[in-house]
Formats: C-alpha cells, sequence, structure tokens
C-alpha cells in the first residue's frame, strides 16, 4: 500500500504533456523528503490498511538510513517521516500503536524532536 502511494505521489508530479509534440514530458520525481512526508501521513491515516510485518520492514530500512544513510538521506527520514508522523501524532494519531515497530534510531529521533520542542515525552515514549 505505501508503494502505491509513493508511486501515485511520483506521478501526481509528472508534468502534463505537451500537446504540441505529442509526447508525455519527462517525468521528475518530488524530493524524497516530500516523498517520506506523504508516506507518514498516509500510514497516520491508513495504518490498519499495512500489514504489521510490513510496517516493521518499512520502519527498520528508515532506522537503517537514519544511523548509516548519507546526510540527505537521514534529513529525509528525519525531518520528512519522523516530524510528519510526530505532527499527526498532535493531530490526534495514537503514535503508540506503532511506537514498538519502530528502531532504535527513530524512537530515539522523536525523544530528541520533543525535547527540541520543549515537550516532554510521555512515559511509553521514555520506557520503550
Amino acid at each position: 500500500m505505501l508503494a502505491a502511494e509513493d508511486a501515485a505521489e511520483v506521478q501526481r508530479w509528472a508534468p502534463v504533456s505537451d500537446a504540441e509534440v505529442d509526447e508525455p514530458a519527462e517525468a521528475e520525481a518530488p524530493p524524497l523528503l516530500l516523498r517520506l512526508s506523504h508516506l507518514a501521513e498516509v500510514l497516520a491515516e491508513r495504518v490498519d490498511d499495512v500489514p504489521e510485518g510490513e510496517r516493521r520492514a518499512f520502519f527498520h530500512i528508515l532506522d537503517s538510513v537514519l544511523a548509516d544513510g548519507g546526510q540527505s538521506e537521514r534529513d529525509a527520514v528525519a525531518t520528512g517521516f519522523l516530524e510528519s508522523l510526530m505532527a499527526a501524532a498532535d493531530r490526534g494519531f495514537d503514535l503508540r500503536r506503532v511506537w514498538h515497530e519502530l528502531g532504535t534510531h527513530l524512537r530515539q529521533y522523536c525523544r530528541d524532536w520533543n525535547a527540541f520542542t520543549g515537550i516532554q515525552s510521555p512515559d511509553w515514549m521514555r520506557s520503550a
């Protein structure tokens, strides 16, 4: 489901065909940060549509990128995905539903983000 949503988001970024040359214009993918932000929003809205095993695999990849990826990839995971997921939690998404599925680096970033923004992380975040 997340892969399909990502593909649809990339397609939405594709420019409209140029009618004069009768060929599709070259597609340009949105920046990774925006793609991951979109996926966080979709996940928060449709968490039950993504099987737990698939969520865990996705979070494992993001955790690995946050730990060992290049700077732009780490920024995309942190700012794009995690901060969007935290914002969804502020709007009512129950982050506890997936907290146990997040890897060590993802959880630590969430706690660090709370500290940076002056919010005390709840007990369930600190005990994990």
